[in-house]
Order: C-alpha cells, then sequence, then structure tokens
C-alpha cells in the first residue's frame, strides 16, 4: 500500500522536475572534504559538486558561498536509465566546464567504475 505522504512527495519531486531548467554534461568523480557551502563531507557519503558560474549565478548567490541558496538543493543526475539526487556542496573552477557536474564515489559509482574518470552526457537539474 502507497502512503498519502509517498504520493505527495513523488509529486512534487515530479513536478520540480518539470519547472527545473534541464542541463547536459560530463560527470567526474570528486573527493569532498570541507566545500564552499560551509559542510565537511566524505568519500562515504553521496554529495555533489557544480561548476563556479552555476553556483556563483544561482539566484540570491551571495558573496559569501556560505550563503548560497543553492546550498540548500539537491543534484538530480540521470544516465543510462540510472539516476541520483545528491546535496549540492561545492563548486569547482575549471574554465570551459559550466555544465560538468561532479559526484563523490558512491554517486559516481551508480554510472560507471571510478576508473573511468568521466561519465560523458549525463542529464541533470537542481531541484
Amino acid at each position: 500500500m502507497i502512503s498519502i505522504s509517498r504520493i505527495l512527495l513523488v509529486s512534487a519531486f515530479v513536478a520540480a522536475k518539470a519547472t527545473a531548467q534541464s542541463h547536459t554534461g560530463n560527470l567526474f568523480y570528486f573527493v569532498p572534504g570541507l566545500g564552499a557551502c560551509g559542510f565537511t563531507n566524505n568519500n562515504s557519503q553521496v554529495v555533489a559538486s557544480v561548476s563556479a558560474a552555476i553556483f556563483n549565478s544561482y539566484p540570491g548567490a551571495t558573496p559569501n558561498p556560505n550563503h548560497n541558496p543553492i546550498c540548500q538543493h539537491r543534484l538530480y543526475v540521470s544516465s543510462g536509465g540510472r539516476n541520483v539526487t545528491a546535496p549540492i556542496v561545492d563548486y569547482f573552477e575549471e574554465q570551459g566546464r559550466d555544465y560538468d557536474v561532479g559526484l563523490s564515489r558512491p554517486g559516481f559509482e551508480t554510472f560507471a567504475p571510478v576508473s573511468t574518470g568521466v561519465v560523458y552526457g549525463v542529464n541533470w537539474i537542481i531541484l
């Protein structure tokens, strides 16, 4: 039996995906630590990183990255019929990779072994 709260949660998730802007980029493996959002995470947690361009242009972003509203959101990544949702905790500064995203080990391994290094052409949305 499916509970009403589960139906409402799934409905909210579907609505968020329908209204969020979808992007395509490459997925890389990143090792979390003390991230831009001010949280310390480890490689056993599923957490995400976005480009500095996405992070810093998020609506309501402030000069202090710890107060960026993106830190209250999750990244939904999908490819090949698989998907992961992870809290956004950090950003990376490499130029020309605005639509790439990073996932820690357990998130990345949903798509490929870490030794693969990069998964090309993943779809992602900020929820």
